[in-house]
């Protein structure tokens, strides 16, 4: 967990404002998706010659953020189709190493963090 803490705080070092506040955005529109999603399946009956294969996986969207480092962090929405059953899930890579979705949750809380400093540190000379 410290190492992960470390390869976030890392991470977010090399980044600019502008970066930073890009990420932060994109950040919390994957966690409300998978907030949406993550205990949610379904199954469908249309189209079902594309179903009866046994396995199709889409990409939905892809995030790709590199920093100056070039440490790179790449979120990836996937649709599963199993036979008549379909999921909704995110792969979460960093620097080419599959992480769990717990890491997007703990780079979201640093970047929190580090809003809520600056926002206070802006407010604080007004």
């Amino acid at each position: 967990m410290l190492d992960q803490q470390q390869a976030i705080d890392d991470f977010l070092e090399a980044l600019s404002i502008e970066e930073k506040r890009a990420l932060f955005n994109d950040l919390l529109a994957v966690e409300e998706v998978y907030q949406q999603n993550c205990t949610t399946s379904f199954y469908t009956f249309r189209k079902i010659r594309r179903a009866s294969k046994r396995h199709v996986e889409c990409r939905k969207r892809t995030l790709q953020y590199r920093n100056q480092h070039n440490d790179e962090l790449v979120i990836t929405q996937v649709h599963e189709q199993h036979l008549f059953k379909n999921l909704y899930h995110f792969k979460v890579f960093f620097n080419l190493e599959e992480r769990d979705f717990t890491f997007v949750e703990a780079l979201l809380q640093r970047l929190r963090e580090g809003h809520f400093h600056y926002y206070i540190e802006q407010n604080a000379y007004a």
